[in-house]
């Protein structure tokens, strides 16, 4: 797909994606802990360490992001799904991330452009009913 055809894009589709990749950051820091952790163990078991510790866990306690967009409404049709008449329409907030490329390719006035701010934190979770 062309990146033109990537840079609009719903603004939940740019929150899910920071989202994401807040996500597999933090597997992937789960996952060097693991190994970490086994190849403590292994070293114990062997020998090779004479005292037990722990791998650090790493976390993000939490994440912000401040991205700078344009963005834009526009109506979706919603249509019956029996005879496809439209009923009504439903907004949809799109977003272009304001950079250089936007400002000049676009003709964005950086002066009219939202800030977005989202916090990404970690929340325990629920304990199981029995």
């Amino acid at each position: 797909m062309p990146t033109d055809q990537w840079l609009d894009r719903p603004l939940k589709e740019f929150i899910r994606t920071v989202a994401f990749s807040v996500a597999e950051g933090q597997e992937e820091l789960d996952r060097r802990a693991m190994r970490s952790q086994r190849a403590i163990e292994r070293e114990i078991e062997d020998g090779t360490l004479g005292y037990d510790l722990d791998a650090s866990w790493l976390r993000f306690s939490e994440v912000e992001a401040d991205l700078e967009l344009t963005l834009s409404i526009e109506g979706q049709a919603v249509k019956d799904p029996e005879t496809k008449e439209v009923r009504g329409y439903k907004p949809v907030v799109s977003a272009l991330p304001l950079n250089h490329r936007a400002k000049h390719e676009y003709d964005v006035d950086a002066e009219i452009a939202s800030e977005v701010r989202l916090r990404i934190a970690p929340v325990p979770p629920e304990p199981r009913q029995p």
